[in-house]
C-alpha cells in the first residue's frame, strides 16, 4: 500500500497526519543532529516516536526525503517573509535591520535543521541539493539588494554588497554552534541585537 494522500482523509484525521509528521520531522532533525545524517538509521527515528519502522514509511519515503523536507521547511516560509520584507516602502536600515531580525528568528526557531544543513547538505540527491541552493541564493540576492541599494543611496559604507550579505548570513547561520534557547538571551533580544550589529556593520 502506498503512502495516504492528503485527500484521502477528513479534515480531522489529515491534522493528526499533519501532526505527527510534525513530530517525525523534528526528531529526525535532532537524531540527524545527533548521529549525523549516515549514522542514523530510519529505525532510530521510528523508535524515537513510538511507530514500528514499517509504519514510519505511511508518512515518508525514505531517508533522503526526511533530510530535504527539514532544509524545506526551514526556508520555506522565511523566504517569503525575507521577500515581504524587501518589497517594503523603508529606508534600506530598517528593512535590512527587519530581514535579519526575520532570519535569526528563523534560525532560532529551527537549530537543529539550520546545524544539519550546514554539516550534510553533501548528503541529499543532486535534484533536491539544486532546488535548495538556488533557494539560499534567492535569499542571499534579497539582501544583496537592500545592502546594494543602501549603498548607492550612501546609507551604507560596505565596499561590496555581496560579502557584507554572506558575512550577515554567516553571523546568523552560526546560533546554532553556540545558542541555547534556555539561555540567558531570548531569541528575541538576540534578534535585535545581531540586527543591530548587522547595520552598524554596513553602514557609515
Amino acid at each position: 500500500m502506498g503512502a495516504p494522500t492528503r485527500d484521502a482523509f477528513p479534515l480531522s484525521a489529515q491534522r493528526a497526519v499533519n501532526g505527527r509528521e510534525d513530530e517525525i520531522l523534528a526528531a529526525a532533525a535532532r537524531i540527524f543532529r545527533e548521529k549525523g545524517y549516515h549514522g542514523a538509521s530510519i529505525r532510530d527515528i521510528a523508535d524515537s516516536v513510538g511507530l514500528l519502522k514499517g509504519s514510519l514509511y505511511h508518512y515518508i519515503r525514505s531517508k533522503e526525503e526526511l533530510l530535504a523536507r527539514l532544509f524545506d521547511g526551514a526556508l520555506e516560509g522565511t523566504v517569503r517573509e525575507l521577500e515581504t520584507i524587501a518589497a517594503r516602502e523603508a529606508t534600506p536600515s530598517d528593512r535590512l535591520r527587519e530581514m535579519v531580525k526575520t532570519y535569526v528568528r528563523a534560525v532560532t526557531a529551527n537549530l537543529d535543521a539550520v546545524g544539519l544543513y550546514l554539516r550534510e547538505w553533501r548528503a541529499l540527491p543532486a535534484p533536491e541539493l539544486a532546488r535548495l541552493r538556488a533557494r539560499r541564493r534567492a535569499m542571499r540576492a534579497l539582501f544583496e539588494d537592500v545592502i546594494g541599494e543602501g549603498m548607492r543611496k550612501r546609507e551604507f559604507a560596505s565596499a561590496d554588497a555581496k560579502i557584507s550579505a554572506l558575512a550577515i548570513l554567516g553571523m546568523c547561520n552560526w546560533l546554532f554552534e553556540w545558542y541555547r534557547p534556555r539561555g540567558r538571551l531570548r531569541p528575541e533580544a538576540l534578534a535585535d541585537e545581531l540586527a543591530d550589529r548587522a547595520v552598524r556593520s554596513v553602514s557609515r
